[in-house]
């Protein structure tokens, strides 16, 4: 089992993440914590390596599981939405997703508006594809209200298999230990470390 210290200390890195990029908790602002930091890992190391042309955060709270690819050396463009949700902003230059396939990051999707905002700027730059990958667990998403021009969605618990847990954790321990030495988290590494026993994410 991965230590409380190591585990506050990957969370206290998720919010200068995020912080960095501009961005504060706050009313309409979930907390920058990820839902379950190991498995955030796990999946960033398998969709890092599941043939996507880019990643792309729903600013803020997509941030907070888009770090863990980042921290795999993975580039995250970013789109913000205001809360409630109203319009999109592109915070990169998104030209660049045309006729690529692209994973959206998203904590979670309820009455799903952000996304349709979202899909609705990004048709102008046509992309190939478009995915999702929430967060957090499957319980608390409402996938119904995902619009239909996304063609998959990926969650933790459907791609993650439990058995494999304590390896993971043993990749999470290596690769953020030194947190706990106060260095920063690393920038870029193989991905290997993160997507051993990695299922077919196709």
């Amino acid at each position: 089992m991965v230590s409380q210290s190591l585990l506050e200390a990957v969370v206290a890195d998720v919010r200068r993440h995020c912080e960095a990029k501009g961005y504060r908790e706050g009313p309409g602002v979930n907390n920058f914590v990820p839902h379950d930091a190991v498995d955030a890992f796990g999946m960033a190391g398998q969709l890092a390596s599941a043939g996507f042309d880019h990643f792309l955060a729903i600013a803020p709270e997509g941030h907070i599981y888009g770090y863990f690819l980042e921290r795999l050396g993975v580039p995250v463009l970013s789109v913000f939405t205001d809360y409630p949700p109203t319009r999109c902003d592109a915070e990169d230059d998104l030209r660049v997703v045309e006729g690529g396939r692209v994973l959206l990051i998203e904590d979670d999707v309820i009455g799903g508006r952000t996304l349709r905002l979202v899909v609705e700027h990004l048709r102008q730059f046509a992309p190939a594809s478009l995915a999702l990958y929430l967060g957090h667990t499957k319980g608390i998403q409402h996938l119904r209200n995902v619009p239909a021009e996304v063609a998959k969605v990926y969650v933790a618990e459907d791609f993650l298999k439990p058995g494999d847990r304590e390896g993971l954790e043993r990749r999470f321990e290596a690769f953020f230990g030194n947190l706990l030495a106060g260095e920063s988290s690393p920038a870029s590494t193989s991905t290997a470390s993160a997507s051993a026993s990695r299922p077919n994410l196709g």
